[in-house]
């Protein structure tokens, strides 16, 4: 009997440590092109329409880069987690930047959302190049 249950706990244990982070980070990783930016205080949407700005974001396994109209504007490292969101009671992903800033993340499919993680910030959406 003893035997049993310490297999079972073995294969909850074992189901139960699974690799999020990496699965999201490989996800994550590649270019991805922008399509809108809505928020702040005002409620403001900015697009490459109404910006004449292309933006393009590139995230390898710990590093982001972020293209204005093809310039490398800026270069950041990062890690994913799973943390409290000021827009969540429950645990959600989040991206850190080496400056403290932090973003909640989803992607579905192609498309990217990051959301900053302060009042008065704003969502950006993306899609996959």
């Amino acid at each position: 009997m003893k035997k049993l249950i310490l297999i079972i706990t073995l294969i909850l244990f074992m189901g139960c440590n699974n690799d999020d982070d990496t699965t999201l980070n490989s996800r994550l990783v590649g270019k991805w092109k922008w399509i809108e930016s809505s928020g702040g205080i005002m409620g403001v949407t900015y697009n490459p329409e109404n910006t004449g700005k292309e933006i393009t974001i590139e995230f390898t396994s710990n590093t982001k880069k972020s293209y204005i109209n093809g310039v490398l504007e800026y270069q950041t490292t990062y890690y994913l987690e799973k943390g409290e969101s000021i827009f969540s009671t429950e645990k959600v992903d989040l991206i850190n930047f080496e400056n403290g800033f932090k973003q909640s993340i989803e992607i579905n499919n192609n498309n990217l959302i990051l959301s900053d993680e302060v009042y008065d910030g704003f969502w950006h959406e993306y899609k996959r190049e």
